[in-house]
């Protein structure tokens, strides 16, 4: 063989580029990528609409304050209601707090309501407790209070009212008052209308038991006259109850006494007429039995 032979190449099989993972890559960042769109997408119709809500509440807010300060003129809410609600409806739709509009229904309140609701209040309380018109200088002193502080509410002056000498007098308030009222009728009250701690007390004396026809002298003892009706404090008319009590009593134990005594006399006249009749028949039988005696012998 020459020396100009055919030289043989061989080649390696080409191997194909693994990109599998750059490609991994590219979809996760895609992938987020599309995510924080979504996200800020999201977050921008959030944020508009939050943005609408409050535009639309904020729009009606004003309706809703007007409505409130026409409900507190009408006296249909009191005025911690209004603020309570104007606070409440601001909360809600997160806005700004309406201490404007606080102070706007604060000034409604005390310079427009409230001073004719404190006037009408002190009548209404005179009229209700006393049962007359309070006069020109209470009106004028349970205001001063009001405006003091000294009273807070309507409440409060009728407390007051309560405890004072006027309906003390004109109104009982104690059990032991009521009680006595129940048991000896309304106390009596004197030329200036306060009651004097008497009551009267009637009584009807025919219904109390008398004497039979001669016992009363032989008892030695004469009951009172207690009359129709007895006037006094109640321990000096259940001193009177007790008497009449003890009255009857007494009247009732001299009838069955008497009864008793009579009783007694006629069984022992039964004795002694019975007595009589066993002595005759005694004698008599004695006579019998001599007149016999002497038949026989």
């Amino acid at each position: 063989m020459g020396g100009g032979g055919t030289r043989v190449e061989y080649k390696s099989p080409e191997i194909p580029k693994d990109d599998s993972f750059e490609k991994y890559l590219q979809y996760q960042q895609q992938k987020e990528t599309l995510a924080e769109q979504r996200a800020a997408t999201e977050k921008a119709e959030a944020a508009a609409k939050e943005e609408a809500r409050k535009a639309t509440a904020q729009a009606g807010y004003g309706g809703l304050k007007s409505g409130i300060e026409s409900q507190l003129r009408q006296g249909l809410i009191t005025y911690g209601d209004a603020t309570g609600q104007l606070r409440d409806y601001a909360a809600k739709y997160d806005l700004t707090p309406p201490e404007s509009e606080i102070a706007d229904l604060t000034k409604i309140y005390t310079e427009e309501l409230l001073p004719g609701r404190r006037a009408t209040g002190v009548s209404a309380a005179y009229e209700e407790l006393l049962g007359r018109e309070a006069t020109e200088e209470e009106k004028s002193k349970a205001l001063e209070r009001f405006q003091q502080g000294y009273y807070s509410s309507v409440q409060d002056l009728k407390d007051s009212l309560v405890k004072g000498s006027e309906y003390q007098d004109k109104f009982n308030q104690s059990y032991l008052d009521n009680y006595y009222d129940t048991m000896f009728g309304k106390q009596s009250v004197d030329e200036k209308g306060k009651k004097t701690g008497q009551r009267t007390f009637k009584f009807a004396s025919n219904l109390l038991p008398k004497y039979a026809e001669g016992i009363e002298g032989r008892t030695g003892i004469a009951t009172p006259s207690f009359g129709e009706s007895f006037t006094g404090t109640p321990a000096e008319i259940e001193e009177q109850q007790q008497n009449i009590r003890d009255t009857r009593k007494y009247l009732y134990s001299a009838g069955l006494t008497n009864l008793q005594g009579e009783i007694d006399k006629e069984t022992q006249k039964l004795k002694n007429e019975g007595s009589k009749e066993v002595a005759k028949i005694s004698r008599d039988a004695s006579i019998y039995g001599n007149l016999v005696s002497g038949f026989w012998s």
